[in-house]
């Protein structure tokens, strides 16, 4: 089942593509090709734990750190496979913080 990105994706280029395997190798392309990593990275080195902050007013220090630590372990999956290593996270949360 498709959703939220992916989904729109699919209904924004159904019509390009005329197989079920060209579709899928599309959608595997657009989320997995170069492009979707550099954006990935932008995201991965935007995120700061005052960034975090401002964007969760009501929440704590502690909440918005956890919320920082998730943020960031979601974004690891998508980066390259040199980045995906707890030393660029270690690196990464002392950086945010």
């Amino acid at each position: 089942m498709l959703r939220n990105i992916t989904l729109n994706f699919y209904y924004k280029n159904k019509a390009t593509y005329t197989t079920f395997n060209s579709i899928c190798n599309a959608v595997r392309n657009y989320f997995k090709g170069p492009e979707y990593k550099r954006g990935i990275l932008i995201k991965w080195n935007a995120i700061t734990l005052k960034t975090v902050i401002i964007k969760n007013k009501s929440k704590s220090i502690g909440d918005c750190l956890q919320l920082l630590l998730n943020n960031l372990r979601y974004l690891q999956h998508s980066l390259n496979a040199n980045l995906y290593n707890n030393n660029f996270l270690h690196n990464k949360l002392i950086v945010a913080y």
